[in-house]
């Protein structure tokens, strides 16, 4: 075992006595933006969601995770284990400490192997002649109680023809039991794709069977693939990616980077798309995974990592960013995803309840409510929340076009640099759900139609809704998360 520290390639091994909990306490200092029923890091920064797993009776997940800063350094797995997405108890974290892993954990995906959980990765490493990246595949062995037995290299280097940027492995089962992995990656003239390894049991070394082809996609531009993940539903094949360079456009792909979806049937190794969609055409939405294991072949388990690279967050200063949306189920109509927060969430919501809107309304802890009402596809604007400086959130619907507006909040910098309004093309509006979380926003239109997740800051808030016509709207509290 290595201890590595080397600047924000730091592990959590390396932390000193009490470190960790000094950050804790600024994190615990923010009073307005830490959620109360998303997941978020105890310290520093979360991003992608990985090794999402149901062992048959329990629910394991990891996040990419660096403890120390609100800042991309050596990421570590935070493992998690629920059977209800309510309790989270803590598991075995994946951690660097291995040469191949030397720069850390990057993301992949789970398979069940008999009684054995078995989680794929990259090992980010970078050579000492020249810090030229070299990406390891790497396979960790858990048990269904979450322990870590063991963890060992599969592919070093990237294939010939490919840069070093491989990463990402989601395992799946072939049709006749094999193992296979799909990976993001960037082909040598700089163009992104995603790559197919097969093992014929986890003690196999891996073999190269080729590209995913994807011949309906507008790659134009593209220059990486990450984070994919090749699934079944409803006797369609889905592919789920977040493609790196796509051109942003006007109402839909908007952000600097984006998780997009296909549907279709796989012909070998090319994925004959039916529909190619935005999954989520909000301000802050990044690299989804669905959960493995799960018997249901016509719905599945999704987080998405409410985030995007690149980023700052006024959460920053207090030594955290980012979170993981609600689980959502998943599933399909019309050859689209559908989207909604899964089952638990309305089970175990309180105090439920019918408000008029009209002009001035104040809706008692409002920044951690669920709000559903029937737009009857009319216009409406409505502003949430406000406060000394005027700030407040703007969500709007006119001739088909919903916009969230964070304009008149607090923004870093890079969060401006990628405009200010988010827009989503919606024929025919009927059902608006909004999530509040204190910093976050979750909206579903239609029963899942299209959705929209965003972060918003606004300090020191009244719990105030504007509403420029009259609207029945239910309210309601999700649960907070429980740790132990």
């Amino acid at each position: 075992m290595i201890i590595f520290n080397n600047g924000k390639y730091k592990s959590i091994l390396a932390a000193q006595q009490g470190e960790l909990d000094k950050i804790r306490k600024t994190v615990e200092s923010d009073k307005d933006f830490y959620p109360s029923y998303h997941l978020a890091p105890p310290t520093g920064l979360l991003n992608d969601p990985n090794g999402l797993i149901f062992d048959g009776e329990k629910y394991h997940l990891f996040y990419q995770w660096f403890p120390f800063d609100a800042i991309h350094g050596m990421k570590h797995w935070k493992h998690f284990i629920t059977t209800d997405f309510q309790t989270y108890q803590t598991a075995d974290n994946l951690i660097p400490c291995e040469l191949f892993e030397s720069h850390g954990c990057y993301s992949g995906g789970a398979l069940k192997v008999g009684d054995k959980l078995a989680m794929f990765y990259t090992g980010n490493t970078r050579r000492t002649i020249d810090n030229q990246r070299v990406p390891y595949q790497n396979l960790a062995i858990f048990d269904l109680n979450g322990k870590l037995l063991s963890k060992r290299p599969l592919i070093e280097n990237a294939p010939k023809g490919y840069t070093e940027h491989v990463r990402d492995p989601k395992p799946y089962f072939t049709k006749e039991g094999k193992i296979r992995f799909v990976c993001g990656a960037q082909r040598e003239n700089l163009t992104g794709t995603a790559i197919i390894f097969e093992m014929d049991h986890l003690d196999d070394t891996p073999r190269l069977i080729g590209e995913l082809s994807l011949p309906d996609f507008n790659n134009q531009h593209v220059f990486m693939w990450e984070c994919p993940d090749l699934l079944t539903l409803s006797g369609k094949d889905i592919f789920i990616w977040s493609p790196q360079g796509k051109d942003r456009e006007t109402h839909q792909f908007q952000n600097n980077y984006h998780a997009t979806y296909a549907v279709g049937q796989l012909n070998g190794n090319v994925l004959d798309a039916e529909h190619i969609a935005e999954l989520d055409q909000g301000f802050d939405f990044y690299a989804p995974q669905t959960f493995s294991g799960l018997e249901n072949k016509t719905s599945t388990i999704m987080f998405g990592w409410i985030g995007l690279p690149d980023l700052t967050y006024p959460t920053d200063q207090f030594k955290w960013h980012s979170a993981l949306t609600m689980p959502r189920e998943i599933h399909l109509e019309n050859n689209r995803l559908y989207q909604r927060p899964i089952a638990k969430i309305y089970e175990n919501m309180t105090a439920l309840s019918t408000r008029f809107l009209q002009q001035k309304t104040t809706i008692e802890g409002l920044e951690r409510a669920y709000l559903k009402f029937d737009a009857e596809n009319q216009p409406f604007n409505l502003s949430f929340f406000t406060n000394e400086k005027g700030e407040t959130l703007k969500l709007s619907y006119e001739n088909g076009l919903v916009c969230l507006d964070r304009s008149q909040s607090e923004q870093t910098e890079l969060m401006e640099k990628f405009g200010e309004q988010r827009y989503c093309e919606i024929v025919d509006l009927r059902t608006v759900e909004i999530f509040f979380d204190r910093s976050i926003i979750e909206i579903f239109l239609n029963d899942g139609e299209k959705v929209m997740t965003s972060r918003f800051f606004i300090k020191n808030r009244e719990n105030l809704v504007i509403s420029d016509r009259a609207l029945s709207v239910e309210i309601g509290y999700p649960q907070p998360i429980e740790y132990i």
